[in-house]
Parts: structure tokens; C-alpha cells; sequence
């Protein structure tokens, strides 16, 4: 029998709703932050406060002056996609395709675990009054983002859970459809991403930015030939900074067995 022939497999419709999909961005990297990443001073950190109005006198000297917002730093790590060939039948450039696609396939879940080890090194734990609840965690978590008692932050926030929580939230009418992106019934963007830890932790913070280079860099096939093993080991990589502003929380959710 003749041997199966090759055809062209069909695209995919496009990248999973995640982390690229809701944050600021992705932003160019600039060339000389690729390795040392970026700093930038964030936009809505702070709160305001108030001053009961006396007359005659309204004295400067009694309200309170709040120091400068610091700089937010973002390291810059590569995420990387790997291909072993043989090159029988593959000619150089048809390998260097492949192991971009392999990249493109992966990238969003990588900076998705960026994402998730930069919440996890500074959010504040919160304890949510029953955490079988989704609906009480999220109340917990965005009562402390917006709230005088917690955060008080101004602008809109952004919630990031692992994917198995979007039927949760969607099953007790907690998500609306706004464009691209989804959000709670107080407007934070909700980020459903495959990198972040599926171990019931959800995250709120202030507004995320996803910075990559421009270009994936890629070496040419020919030069990554591995003459022990006759086979072409080939990368594809890009680099990545991403950052979140001002607050974060963590709260855990455990649904009960069987809860829908």
C-alpha cells in the first residue's frame, strides 16, 4: 500500500483566552531591558482622603501628605519552546517553523507562571468567611482590593484563577461578557489562565502588564546540529517582563465535593 500523504493541518482559531488576552499589552520589551527587565512608576496607587471644610480658615498644615509611589520593577525571563529532529525530509526552514509554532503554542501559559510567581511572592493572605463559597471568597478579595480597609484601589482590578474555576464562576452567575474579556458584576477583569497553580489559590491585584521582545530569536537549523545523536535540536525563545500594580491578596477556594 502507498503510504499515507502529507497535507497541511488546519489552523487553530487562535489563543485560548488568558493572560495576554485581558492584561495591558503585551507592551515591546525594549532592547536593553532583555536582560535586566523594567521599572516603571504605576498609575493609581495611593488613595485620596477627606478634610471636613471650615470656614474662615482652611489650614494646609492639618491634612495629610502621602510620600511618592515607588517603582515597580519586573524581571525579564526568557520562555523558550525546543524541537528534536531528524532532517530527513524536513528542509531548515520548514524546522524553524516548527519550533516557532511550538513557541506560540506555549508562550501564554509561561508568562502565566511569571505572572502567578510574581502574585504569589507579594500578595496578602486573606481568609474569605466561608471558602466552599465562590461567591464569598470573591467578595472577600475584591472588598479588600476596593475597599478603605483594604487597598483602596481606584481603578479596575484583575482576578486570576486556573481554568477549572471558569465553570464555578460561570455556573453561579458571576461572569459578564464584555468584548474579549470577562468580569465580575463589579467590573474587575477575571483571568482564567492554564499557568496558574490549580491548587485553589485565587489571586486579585491592580492592573497587569505584559511586556515581550519584539522577535522570537531562533538559531539557524543548520547550526544546531548535534553530531552524537544525528539530530537537530532547535529553540525558539522570547523574552518577557510582566507586573502587576500597587496590591495583590490571595484567598483559597475549596469547593465541597461534588458542588457544581
Amino acid at each position: 500500500m502507498m503510504p499515507a500523504p502529507i497535507v497541511d493541518a488546519a489552523q487553530p482559531r487562535g489563543l485560548r483566552y488568558g493572560l495576554l488576552t485581558a492584561a495591558a499589552g503585551p507592551l515591546e520589551l525594549p532592547p536593553h531591558a532583555l536582560a535586566s527587565g523594567v521599572r516603571f512608576r504605576p498609575i493609581g496607587c495611593g488613595s485620596a482622603h477627606v478634610y471636613p471644610i471650615t470656614c474662615p480658615t482652611d489650614d494646609p498644615a492639618d491634612k495629610t501628605f502621602d510620600p511618592e509611589d515607588a517603582y515597580i520593577e519586573a524581571d525579564s525571563s526568557a520562555i523558550y519552546a525546543t524541537l528534536e529532529c531528524s532532517r530527513v525530509g524536513t528542509s531548515p526552514a520548514e524546522m524553524e517553523a516548527r519550533v516557532r509554532e511550538r513557541l506560540a503554542t506555549g508562550e501564554q501559559s509561561g508568562a502565566e507562571r511569571l505572572m502567578a510567581a510574581s502574585l504569589a511572592a507579594g500578595a496578602v493572605p486573606l481568609v474569605a468567611p466561608d471558602e466552599t463559597s465562590i461567591r464569598s471568597v470573591l467578595g472577600e478579595l475584591e472588598e479588600w482590593l476596593y475597599g478603605d480597609d483594604g487597598a483602596a484601589y481606584g481603578y479596575v482590578g484583575f482576578l486570576h484563577t486556573p481554568m477549572r474555576f471558569a465553570n464555578y464562576l460561570g455556573a453561579n452567575g458571576l461572569l459578564i461578557a464584555k468584548g474579549p474579556l470577562w468580569t465580575t458584576h463589579a467590573g474587575t477583569v477575571v483571568v482564567f489562565g492554564g499557568g496558574y497553580p490549580d491548587d485553589g489559590t485565587i489571586y486579585i491585584s491592580g492592573n497587569v502588564t505584559v511586556w515581550r521582545a519584539a522577535d522570537v530569536n531562533v538559531p539557524p537549523a543548520q547550526d544546531t546540529w548535534n553530531q552524537a545523536t544525528n539530530v537537530f535540536e532547535l529553540l525558539a525563545e522570547r523574552e518577557y517582563a510582566v507586573a502587576y500594580d500597587c496590591a495583590a491578596a490571595s484567598a483559597t477556594f475549596e469547593p465541597e465535593p461534588g458542588a457544581s
